[in-house]
C-alpha cells in the first residue's frame, strides 16, 4: 500500500500523531491484493478434457495488513506507544461494523479516491518489551472498493438523457431514484439497454415516486396510490458492457428525475 496516512470513520491517522510504516523486510516491496477475486465454478465433460463454466462469483472480500507507528518528525526519539495510546487506536479502529476507509499520501489530499467499508483487528509490535508499532489487519465487506457517489438530476419530457456509467463492474447497478411526475398517466421509465422498461400505472401529476433499487423498495408520496398493484416489478437499471458504458434514458410522461448510485471501483489498496 503506497500511502502515508489514511482516514477511517471520518478521522485521520495523522490526528493521532501516527504514520503508516513497515516493520521487517529490507526491500520495501510487498505483494498486495487487487481484490475482486473471482471463483469459477466448472463441471467436467468429455472425461475431463474440457470443463464447462456453470457460474462465477466473488469468493472473498478484500483484506490487507499494514503497520503504523508514531510519526518520528513529531516525536523524535520518543517512539514508544503507551497503553493509553493503544487503547485510543483500538477504540477508533476495532469496531463491530464496517465504516469508510480511504488511504492517501501527501499529494492526494482532497482528491476523489477509492474507499472501502472496513474494520480492523490490531496487534502490538514489541521490541525490547516496548510497544513500538501496531499491525492493522483490515477486513472489508466487499471484494471491491467504491467511488464517489454519482448523481444525476434532470428533466425528461420529449427528450432523452444520455448517461455514461462509470462503474468498473461489467453488468448493471440498481440506482436510487426520486421521480417527480409532471403529468398524470402511465409512467414508463426506459433505458435503451433494458429489454423492458420500469412501468408504474395510474401516476398523478405532482406525485413523487421513490425507488430504492438495491433493496427493491418502491413508495409513493400519494397515500391513495396502491403503487404495488400498478408496478411491473422491473426495477430500473444502469448497465454497461465492456465495449459500451452509454445509457439512453427516456420517459413516457414528463418527469423530474433524481438518480444516484455508488460506482464499483476495482483497484488495489
Amino acid at each position: 500500500m503506497h500511502a502515508c496516512d489514511f482516514e477511517y470513520a471520518g478521522i485521520s491517522l495523522s490526528e493521532f500523531g501516527f504514520v503508516i510504516c513497515s516493520f521487517g523486510g529490507s526491500s520495501g516491496a510487498e505483494p498486495v491484493t487487487g481484490g475482486s477475486s473471482i471463483t469459477f465454478n466448472k463441471v467436467s465433460r468429455n472425461h475431463g478434457k474440457r470443463h464447462s463454466l456453470t457460474s462465477a462469483n466473488y469468493g472473498e472480500c478484500i483484506t490487507a495488513s499494514f503497520d503504523i507507528c508514531k510519526n518520528p518528525d513529531l516525536y523524535d526519539d520518543e517512539l514508544e506507544i503507551s497503553d493509553n495510546e493503544v487503547r485510543d487506536i483500538m477504540r477508533w479502529l476495532n469496531r463491530r461494523e464496517f465504516l469508510p476507509f480511504i488511504a492517501y499520501d501527501d499529494t492526494e489530499l482532497g482528491k476523489d479516491k477509492c474507499y472501502y467499508l472496513a474494520s480492523f483487528n490490531v496487534e502490538k509490535i514489541v521490541s525490547d518489551d516496548v510497544v513500538v508499532g501496531l499491525r492493522l489487519n483490515m477486513e472489508t465487506n466487499s471484494p471491491f472498493g467504491y467511488g464517489e457517489e454519482q448523481e444525476l438530476i434532470c428533466t425528461i419530457d420529449d427528450n432523452s438523457i444520455v448517461y455514461t456509467d462509470v462503474s468498473d463492474e461489467i453488468g448493471y447497478i440498481y440506482p436510487r431514484l426520486e421521480i417527480t411526475c409532471e403529468a398524470a398517466g402511465s409512467l414508463q421509465l426506459n433505458n435503451d439497454r433494458m429489454d423492458t422498461p420500469m412501468i408504474i400505472n395510474n401516476c398523478a401529476n405532482g406525485e413523487i415516486i421513490t425507488v430504492d433499487g438495491e433493496n427493491q423498495i418502491i413508495s409513493s408520496s400519494v397515500s391513495s396510490h396502491n403503487i404495488m398493484n400498478d408496478f411491473n416489478f422491473n426495477f430500473f437499471r444502469i448497465i454497461n458492457s465492456y465495449e459500451n458504458r452509454v445509457n439512453v434514458i427516456s420517459s413516457s410522461i414528463p418527469i423530474t428525475l433524481k438518480m444516484s448510485y455508488t460506482p464499483i471501483i476495482k483497484n488495489a489498496i
